[in-house]
């Protein structure tokens, strides 16, 4: 009985096998994500006694957590690597967010990250067809149990089976490349109410300033459900810095406000802060989404520059949203938490006043004014 499978080194002294079945609950959610319902998603685990010897979950071994994939004696072989070619894509992918449940197990992650570059352009061959995924060669395509020969196959099917011997057709590594009339379909849909769910695949693709550029921009519809996607994907784009910074001049509320917090993301020293904390305090003046992204992100970066919480505290007496206002106390906070600093008796003043409205600012001034900030009186 044969199998494959894939190790990662973990060091530290957390509970490995918790983190083990972390990993690939994470990876599961992830890999339905890509995956419509077919036999190759739902059979192989389901039909195999799910355990640590059957179901493709060994591992806990010292320093290292190992996941195989069982071919129960061949019978398997399609499923058994196209749950691999899965994983390690959904791995390479979201690498951050595992290192990240590392760190929650009080673990850390040794190995290198997977490339997702290299693994898009490996010699696996899969293709969706007929409603299941199946293996390519060149006499045709193969499930667990079954065979497609050329000569079965539709026109259009042969067409999709010469496309998957030039590279993998499976869903995920069409949406990871992502194939063009992919990638255009997701941009599509950055303009309508799928933005969020096209904005979610769009961050997990290759590089690219363009995808970044069209993200951004996709606030002006909304800001706030595109802000962890545009963070994540900015951080992986090489030239993301000169970028953002070229497009500010254009940009306005949400959009502008998605930049902010991408530049951010991809602040590489003091001069790229500085340069950041001017184009925040002029957004500061405005009431608009910008504003909002602009006193979140102050609070984030800003402590240790004069003046700046005052000018961040201004904003609370002007009429603005909710969303705005939420975001300036909660800058103010950041700023403010025990050991930084304390507030002058003018923001302590805003923070009370802050405190009687029944809203989220509200609420966080209240707290805010708990830890023992001094008071106007």
């Amino acid at each position: 009985m044969g199998a494959v499978g894939l190790t990662l080194k973990v060091s530290g002294e957390g509970d490995r096998a918790a983190l083990h079945t972390a990993i690939w609950d994470a990876a599961l959610d992830l890999i339905y994500r890509y995956t419509p319902s077919s036999a190759a998603v739902n059979e192989y685990l389901s039909e195999a006694p799910y355990d640590a010897a059957d179901a493709g979950i060994w591992g806990d071994q010292d320093g290292e957590l190992i996941w195989f994939f069982k071919d129960y004696a061949g019978c398997c072989s399609r499923s058994s690597n196209l749950w691999l070619h899965w994983f390690e894509r959904v791995l390479a992918a979201d690498w951050a967010h595992f290192t990240h449940l590392a760190a929650e197990h009080d673990l850390t992650i040794t190995s290198a990250p997977p490339l997702l570059t290299e693994l898009l352009a490996d010699r696996a061959r899969y293709v969706r067809l007929r409603d299941d995924v199946w293996s390519v060669d060149e006499h045709g395509l193969y499930g667990d149990d079954k065979h497609l020969p050329l000569d079965d196959l539709t026109a259009d099917e042969q067409e999709r089976h010469a496309e998957a011997r030039e590279r993998c057709m499976c869903g995920m590594c069409q949406l990871l490349r992502p194939d063009p009339a992919v990638a255009a379909s997701l941009l599509d849909a950055l303009d309508h109410d799928s933005a969020a769910s096209a904005a979610w695949y769009l961050a997990r693709t290759r590089a690219s300033p363009a995808i970044l550029t069209a993200l951004v921009r996709a606030g002006d519809n909304m800001m706030r459900p595109l802000v962890e996607d545009v963070e994540r994907y900015a951080s992986r784009v090489p030239d993301a810095w000169p970028t953002l910074i070229g497009l500010l001049p254009d940009l306005r509320g949400g959009a502008l406000g998605l930049a902010f917090y991408a530049l951010a993301a991809t602040s590489r020293d003091d001069a790229d802060r500085a340069v950041l904390l001017r184009h925040l305090r002029t957004a500061l003046a405005g009431s608009d989404p910008a504003t909002e992204a602009a006193a979140e992100l102050v609070g984030r970066i800003g402590r240790g520059v004069p003046e700046l919480p005052e000018k961040l505290a201004e904003v609370l007496d002007r009429e603005v949203s909710d969303e705005v206002r939420h975001s300036v106390v909660l800058g103010l906070v950041n700023l403010h938490l025990p050991g930084r600093r304390t507030p002058s008796p003018a923001i302590a003043a805003r923070l009370e006043r802050e405190a009687t409205r029944d809203t989220e600012a509200g609420r966080l001034a209240k707290w805010m004014l708990s830890l023992g900030v001094p008071t106007a009186g």
